[in-house]
């Protein structure tokens, strides 16, 4: 479980990173955005060796896409919608049942 906790927390600093490359034209956060992400990929890959891949992979895409909008509304004053709101809760709801 820590592996995919792992994986969870570099798969959101890593859109963090992507959103501050400014489409891969600033340098730092493009490097940091693949370093990230290929670590997250490492511990979701170490993850599905303890835990059945479609429940990891549920929990991971689910959780970071949660995760991921929470961080644009905080951060990069993204817009809260009822329909953003709606569908996050539903996203989390699943992985819940999960």
């Amino acid at each position: 479980m820590s592996y995919l906790i792992a994986a969870l927390l570099l798969a959101a600093l890593g859109q963090v990173t992507v959103k501050l490359s400014l489409g891969f034209k600033r340098i730092l956060p493009s490097v940091l955005s693949f370093g990230l992400f290929g670590l997250c990929i490492y511990f979701l890959t170490l993850s599905v060796q303890y835990i059945e891949v479609g429940i990891a992979y549920a929990v991971w895409s689910g959780v970071s896409i949660a995760a991921t909008t929470l961080l644009g509304i905080l951060f990069f004053n993204e817009k809260i919608t009822r329909r953003k709101l709606i569908s996050t809760l539903l996203i989390l709801v699943g992985v819940v049942i999960l």
